[in-house]
């Protein structure tokens, strides 16, 4: 049985664990990375995004400065019916809270604080490191709508892997690919290691305290079903780098009692085309047509008032319907519209399904023709304001201000509350569309320095958390942090983890 020891043990190399491998080498710490994957696709989801960033941009920005979206996102999505009691206890410092409060479930402000306050000086760090971040350049969210500024790291996830790994090798960093590590290792209430399994089926243990930064589950289906129900067997991960988050880091933590946070039966989505194996192929421009399942019924409002519904909502209607799988159709009129921003939402590198009639688009969706056709009449009838329809010019400001076009349908249901324009102009377009996982919200319990915290409240000593494997999110995810939070709670994490005791 091969032995390895480091300082810490980092399990992950995605943003969470490279910024954590990093910070404690500059520290002065000895380092091990536990990965899963092999060399050339280390990285997990991390590998694959774009790593946009919730700050706020413009050119009349400066520094670092997280977005106003950012606080008010989370102090919406903080929660399911908290205890105001135990919540009022989180205005006195932390170390006063009871153990209810250091593991209700809801978002902790403790938490939470250390996040935003780690933002700046990560990115700084960051930026002296070489990654690329330029806050006076605001990209659009990739959706037909353009309503929220990000912030992007130049070449996304893929430059964090590229240019953090070789820094850490430079300053004697060990990486052990294709390594999955299985079980903590635990002396007298304190964790000192973790055992691996290696090719072969080699047993590896390796030394030091732990850091779990191995994501979440999204790549089980096994725990996407036990957690979230028979409806996420549609679940796919939406990049490559998701199938190798398999929760062994979340199931070894909660074996030595860690306290469990976040939604353990939700999970942060995006519709996908299924008909290719691109990360993030997106075709998210339903508002601008109409959403049928496999039985050619309407099932959504496309394009509601309330603007946190276009986020979450149509992935999980998605996967409640027959098979898992959704069309979004639209006719002429759109696809030769110059002055329309719909394109913003098309990422798949698949062409619309195109067909001369409703009659032949439904033939090869195998949808039956009859009650397509009556539930595209039904919609052409009930858009009795499409003279009010306003696809193109500053809709991103529109939205972000909240007034839509307000081109609502009358006597349908679902109604269609913007946008909502006749589909009658030849030939029909359509794109397959179904609910693909980017990560999921249950997690583990951490304090604002990273370190687990067991159910009684009480910290696992040995044991960091860091990325997607803390529980942050309930109901909606907060858009543009999953990136952020991994960069800022790894060098948390290696920085606490390095302090000499």
């Amino acid at each position: 049985m091969k032995q390895h020891h480091a300082d810490i043990v980092i399990v992950g190399a995605g943003a969470a664990g490279l910024s954590c491998a990093l910070s404690a080498l500059e520290a002065g710490s000895t380092v091990i990375n536990i990965e899963r994957a092999p060399r050339d696709m280390m990285g997990g989801n991390t590998r694959w995004t774009e790593a946009n960033m919730l700050l706020k941009g413009g050119p009349d920005q400066e520094g670092f400065e997280l977005n106003d979206m950012f606080y008010m996102s989370y102090g919406i999505n903080k929660g399911f019916h908290v205890d105001p009691d135990i919540e009022a206890e989180t205005v006195s410092d932390y170390e006063n809270w009871s153990q209810l409060a250091k593991t209700a479930q809801f978002v902790d402000p403790e938490l939470l604080g250390s996040f935003a306050e780690a933002v700046a000086p990560t990115l700084e760090w960051l930026t002296e490191r070489g990654i690329k971040i330029d806050p006076k350049q605001a990209a659009p969210l990739p959706f037909c709508i353009e309503s929220i500024p990000y912030v992007q790291i130049y070449g996304g996830g893929l430059a964090i892997v590229e240019s953090l790994t070789p820094r850490i090798e430079e300053k004697g960093g060990q990486f052990l690919f294709e390594t999955t590590a299985n079980k903590l290792i635990e002396e007298n209430g304190t964790v000192v290691g973790v055992r691996c399994s290696g090719k072969d089926n080699e047993t590896i243990q390796v030394y030091g305290k732990v850091v779990l930064a191995s994501g979440g589950f999204e790549g089980n289906p096994q725990m996407l079903v036990q957690y979230g129900g028979k409806n996420n067997r549609y679940l796919r991960p939406v990049a490559k780098g998701g199938h190798y988050n398999k929760g062994e880091g979340l199931r070894m933590a909660l074996e030595l009692n860690a306290a469990a946070a976040g939604d353990w039966s939700d999970c942060h989505q995006q519709v996908v085309d299924p008909r290719t194996g691109l990360q993030e192929a997106m075709a998210n421009i339903w508002p601008y047509g109409v959403m049928v399942n496999q039985r050619g019924e309407r099932f959504i409002n496309e394009a509601p008032n309330a603007i946190f519904e276009w986020q979450e909502a149509p992935p999980e209607a998605i996967m409640e319907q027959p098979g898992g799988i959704a069309y979004t159709i639209y006719d002429e009129k759109l696809a030769s519209d110059k002055d329309c921003n719909w394109k913003y939402g098309i990422r798949t590198d698949k062409p619309p399904i195109k067909a001369d009639s409703i009659e032949e688009l439904a033939a090869q969706l195998m949808i039956p023709p009859a009650k397509l056709k009556q539930t595209i009449n039904e919609y052409n009838r009930a858009c009795v304001n499409a003279d009010k329809v306003k696809r193109g010019g500053v809709l991103g400001e529109l939205l972000v201000k909240g007034h839509l076009d307000g081109a609502t349908t009358e006597g349908i249901n679902p109604p269609k509350e913007n946008f909502a324009a006749p589909i009658d102009s030849p030939p029909y377009y359509c794109y397959p569309a179904i609910s693909s996982i980017c990560f999921t919200h249950g997690g583990l319990r951490t304090n604002g320095q990273a370190q687990v915290v067991n159910a009684s409240g009480e910290v696992i000593p040995g044991l960091y958390a860091a990325g997607e494997t803390v529980g942050m999110h309930y109901g909606n995810y907060t858009v543009g942090t999953s990136v952020l939070r991994g960069l800022c709670f790894g060098r948390i994490a290696g920085q606490h983890a390095s302090k000499k005791e």
